[in-house]
């Protein structure tokens, strides 16, 4: 049976409608006392938001393959000919590659070591390629949003609300105010003061968050004298040495070389074994013996740490790296135009406001 789109989006419209009227039922009960879905979801609204966002987006995803189908067979009937020859005539015409472009990224990529080996013409037909498709993917979003804005395409489903998480900032937490090893002070505004303000959990064995380092520095560089970024610790099970590292980590700070010590960790990611870290505190602090002492003895320390992984817990951190930036929540290594991208609609925010 074939699904118009108006059926389709019934249906998800209906299916979500029912899913939320269950908030204040019952999800379980614990000798007698019931605990409802309302209840569930704040204290995982994390995890909740994850899983609603990814519903809206199958929906959504749903929505504008239905709507391009229905597109190209109004071309199709438009034209009197086929769907793929009506596609192939709109491309035709509105998606243009030029030669200029296409030896530019030829020219940028040409140091690559598999693209190097390819013949002149194979290197060039592989990038007209690509940006053709490219290109394609383009017109196609702009037919949808051209279909948004006329009508013809209505996703009734409403996205879900963003949940924002309260993180304060305590005594314990290492800030930077930059993106040197040194930048621990002040630079326009302090922990309170920040518009905007970046908590990391984050693990010295984990390579994602050592991907994501680059990326971190160049925001530390463009938005200076505006934002604060504190690491906190979210060890993995999983990686026998993220603790003793993260130890390391903190008995450099009392010396007021925590940064410095987390350089150096992640500029040596593989390479965290005790004696290992024993070379790094030599190399970046003032007092080696006074950091020995300290990492033999980490009590103080490990309940710093595990303080550190339940705040991230209670926030629905499940894994490294997460980034909450006012409160709003990044994972994975993403790249800098997701954190750009947050916080420029926070500052803006902050401008109306």
């Amino acid at each position: 049976m074939k699904l118009s789109l108006s059926t389709l989006l019934l249906g998800a419209s209906i299916w979500l409608s029912s899913s939320a009227g269950f908030a204040a039922d019952p999800a379980f009960k614990v000798f007698g006392t019931v605990v409802t879905m309302d209840e569930i979801a704040k204290e995982k609204q994390g995890e909740f938001y994850e899983i609603e966002q990814k519903k809206y987006e199958l929906i959504e995803g749903m929505a504008q393959e239905a709507y391009l189908k229905a597109f190209w067979e109004k071309k199709a009937t438009d034209s009197k000919t086929s769907v793929e020859a009506a596609r192939r005539a709109y491309m035709e015409k509105n998606v243009k590659v030029s030669e200029k472009e296409v030896k530019e990224m030829v020219e940028k990529y040409k140091d690559n070591p598999q693209f190097s080996r390819l013949s002149k013409d194979e290197q060039q037909k592989q990038v007209r390629d690509y940006m053709r498709e490219r290109a394609s993917r383009n017109a196609e979003l702009a037919i949808i949003k051209q279909g948004q804005k006329s009508g013809d395409l209505v996703i009734n489903v409403p996205q879900p609300k963003e949940p924002v998480f309260q993180l304060a900032l305590n005594d314990a937490d290492h800030t930077r105010f930059g993106p040197g090893i040194d930048d621990t002070k002040a630079m326009g505004c302090d922990k309170k003061s920040c518009p905007i303000t970046v908590v990391e959990y984050s693990e010295f064995q984990c390579p994602y968050c050592s991907r994501a380092v680059p990326a971190i520095k160049r925001i530390l560089t463009e938005y200076r004298g505006k934002i604060s970024w504190t690491v906190r610790d979210f060890p993995l099970s999983f990686h026998d040495r993220a603790r003793p590292a993260a130890v390391a980590a903190h008995c450099a700070g009392d010396q007021g070389k925590f940064w410095a010590m987390y350089q150096a960790m992640f500029d040596n990611q593989t390479e965290l074994q005790d004696e290992q870290l024993k070379k790094y505190a030599a190399k970046v602090l003032p007092d080696k013996a006074k950091w020995e002492e300290c990492f033999k003895n980490p009590a103080g320390k490990d309940g710093i740490i595990q303080s550190n992984m339940e705040s991230g817990m209670k926030v629905g951190v499940t894994g490294t790296p997460a980034f909450f930036i006012n409160g709003r929540r990044l994972s994975g290594a993403v790249p800098y135009e997701e954190y750009k991208r947050i916080i420029d609609d926070e500052l803006s925010r902050r401008r109306k406001g």
